[in-house]
């Protein structure tokens, strides 16, 4: 299975620390690039360019990074740092990869159609995995999974990992038991949100226990 080309422009960075602020307000994220036959490297990238190029690659499908003048290097977005209030990049890791190299790694879950037991109001859908892992050459990892629940009709009708099946040349290594989706009656699903509210407040209950036994001490 062959992907598509996608590409990043990258330039050498000097500023470190808190210098690096003055980067994000001229339009730049701070990045770091490592690992396969390459030495680490510090370096800043458009914000607007690699947000456009993340949406399409993610964290599973190979970017080719390059830096300045340099040949090319096939990466994955290895992470990515948010500010927890404007969600702005912060910094990023690029991840340089042998291609003749199998890696694990977690693909996204995509639910789509539309379940007629939902929309017959006979139950609730209950999602359940939100990724699985895959065992794949870099270039044959699958930016996504598209699961259909066109097919869940009646209560209590699933979905699970083993219902997946690769198209392409990768191997879905999760435990095939795990749940991907599944319709539930609408009060099994309130009882379930009843209990966990409960459980909830049982835990800030012991927290703030703990914390009045802290301060007596």
């Amino acid at each position: 299975m062959s992907q598509e080309n996608h590409s990043l422009l990258a330039d050498r960075r000097e500023l470190a620390g808190k210098k690096t602020r003055r980067l994000r307000k001229e339009g730049l994220v701070p990045a770091v690039l490592y690992g396969y036959r390459v030495e680490p490297t510090s370096l800043q990238v458009s914000a607007k360019e690699f947000e456009s190029a993340y949406r399409k690659t993610g964290r599973t499908t190979l970017l080719d990074l390059q830096v300045e003048s340099a040949r090319p290097v096939k990466v994955f977005v290895q992470d990515v740092q948010r500010h927890p209030i404007s969600h702005a990049v912060q910094h990023v890791d690029f991840h340089a990869v042998n291609l003749r190299v199998a890696v694990d790694s977690e693909v996204p879950v995509v639910l789509t159609g539309e379940s007629p037991a939902v929309n017959n109001n006979l139950g609730v859908l209950v999602h359940g995995l939100d990724t699985v892992t895959v065992h794949a050459l870099p270039a044959d990892l699958p930016n996504h999974l598209e699961v259909s629940i066109e097919g869940l009709e009646e209560v209590d009708q699933a979905i699970h990992v083993s219902d997946l099946h690769a198209t392409g040349t990768y191997q879905i290594t999760t435990d095939p038991s795990e749940l991907i989706a599944k319709i539930v009656h609408q009060e099994i699903e309130a009882e379930e949100e009843a209990l966990q509210a409960e459980e909830a407040a049982d835990g800030d209950e012991a927290d703030a226990d703990t914390a009045a036994g802290d301060t007596a001490e």
